[in-house]
Parts: C-alpha cells; structure tokens; sequence
C-alpha cells in the first residue's frame, strides 16, 4: 500500500509526463414607528460558543456517513499532474469505533475496499494486482530474482481471480481518514489552538467557522494533519496559506459540511514543487447507518 501512496505523493512528480429587518405597522389610529417595532437580530454565536454547541452536539452521534473530494494538483517546474481521491465512509462512534467503505485515486484508475476499527486497518485489493506489485519488485531486485507462484502470508498461492484483505498501518490508513482530520467533535479539538483566528458567521441555515492562517508554523500543522501522505524525509515543507471552514446546521449544532484548502511548497535538493489542496467532507445519515461489521475474512 506504501506504493499506492507514495504513487500520489510527491515520487509522482519527477516520472510524470502529464501536463496538465423588520417593518413597523399600525395599531388602530395610532402610527407606531419602525424604529420601536424592530425585533432585535439575533446575535452570532462567538467561536467558543459554537465549538461547545458542535462538540456536545457530536459527542452524541453513534454513528454518521462521510464523503470527502480530495483534489490535488502539483506544479513541479513545466510539469502539472493533478489527482482526485474520493472517499466515502459509514462511520460508527459509539460504543467503539469501526470505518467501512471505499477510496478512489483517478490518477491511478484504482478503486479499494477499506475497514477499520480502533487498532486494526485493511484495505481490500484484487489478486491479480497483488502478483503485479511482486513481480515489480523481483524486478527491482538486486539479483533480478523471480518466482513461479507467489504466496500469502500461509505460503498459499494467490488467486489472481480472488480478493485479499491486506494490513495497513495506521498511518497509511490516517492518509485517508482520522478522527484529527473529520469525525465531528474531535476535529475541532484539532484545530483549537486557532481559535483566536476564527471568524464565526451565518448562511441560511448555516452557522460557519473559519479560519486563515499565513504563519508558516501555524499552517504547518494543518498541512501536516491534512496532506501527510505527501511529506516523505529529505524535504522542506514551506507553507504558503491554510484555509479551513466548517458549516454546522444552527439548530441542531451537527456537522453539515468541512473545507480545507492547501497552499504550500515541497522543497528538495534544489527543486520546488507547488502543491495546492482542496478538500470537501460532507455529512449525513446521523445515526442512521447500519451497524459495520468486520469481514468474516479478517475474524
């Protein structure tokens, strides 16, 4: 899997050839004013008002359904490449966490089944691509080695026609979803050391949070939650800008919707590669989704 992500990293770059108010009224005879018949406005919620409103809120839900745009692009000298992950997740909270669903990478044509719970994490892959990656890597090899059949881990010959559940680590899997990055409540703990940057506004039936950051180390650190599977060791991350907002229905306090934008540079021996990252989560099905449970395959 560690091939799958760096594959919309930062190693695609360099082999990559694409290019690419309210009215007064009378009473009676008697004209009353505009000014005396105003209903107040409602006041807007301060930051800390809506983040005690939106964690108490969340902390309720048992279980909620995710589905997240991730699009990429990435200028490296004349060169543009750009990627489109979508994901698209049952989540479960409560009693214990557990992630079903399944991820897309348009740059690689390649869909994966993905499940996790709090200390395991799989994604599901086709037999056939499984024998592929091992044939590239006796390729690769320093002898040049190659083997009639390859195995699973019980020394079983693979199935090109079957599916197989393979481990992820938890930092591969966070490359797509973390609770930091997206579940309702703890995402804002995530980003409470910004709180002093947050402007609070309303939109329909929106309440809305955000924030700007330019400080390097300020937007280092959402970058870093955000687009980790692009930072790799031997590179320098320079962060230009963040912007990340929140829209919460005003009468439930539940989490609707989440933005995040990206704007930095890669920096590596000499060369300097602009990424910009535009993420959309939208929220639904709150405490509707069926129970996940885990793959008889994995038991």
């Amino acid at each position: 899997m560690r091939k799958v992500l760096k594959a919309i990293g930062t190693s695609l770059v360099a082999g990559a050839l694409l290019l690419s108010g309210a009215a007064g009224g009378v009473a009676g005879p008697e004209t009353v004013s505009a000014a005396a018949s105003k209903v107040p406005a409602a006041k807007t919620p301060t930051a800390d008002q809506v983040i005690s409103k939106v964690t108490a809120a969340s902390k309720t839900l048992k279980n909620f359904h995710i589905d997240v745009t991730k699009k990429q692009d990435v200028q490296s000298g004349g060169v543009k490449i750009s990627n489109t992950n979508t994901l698209n997740l049952d989540i479960n909270r409560l009693p214990v966490f557990a992630a079903a669903g399944s991820v897309k990478v348009s740059l690689l044509e390649t869909s994966y089944e993905l499940y996790a719970n709090d200390k395991e994490f799989y994604y599901l892959v086709d037999g056939s691509e499984l024998i592929a990656d091992s044939e590239e890597t006796y390729e690769d090899s320093e002898d040049g080695s190659s083997t009639d059949a390859v195995t699973d881990g019980d020394g079983e010959p693979i199935d090109p026609d079957a599916q197989y559940w393979i481990d992820l680590e938890k930092e591969e899997w966070e490359t797509f979803y973390s609770k930091g990055q997206y579940d309702p409540a703890v995402m804002l703990d995530s980003v409470k050391a910004y709180k002093k940057s947050m402007k609070v506004s309303t939109a329909g039936t929106q309440t809305v949070m955000q924030f700007t950051l330019t400080d390097p180390a300020a937007a280092k650190a959402v970058i870093t939650l955000y687009d980790q599977e692009n930072l790799w060791d031997g590179e320098t991350l320079q962060p230009k800008s963040v912007t990340w907002k929140v829209f919460v229905n005003s009468k439930t306090w539940q989490t609707e919707k989440l933005t995040v934008d990206l704007n930095y540079v890669l920096a590596a021996d000499g060369a300097k590669d602009t990424y910009t990252t535009k993420i959309e989560a939208k929220y639904s099905k709150n405490n509707k989704t069926a129970p996940i449970v885990k793959p008889a395959e994995l038991e």
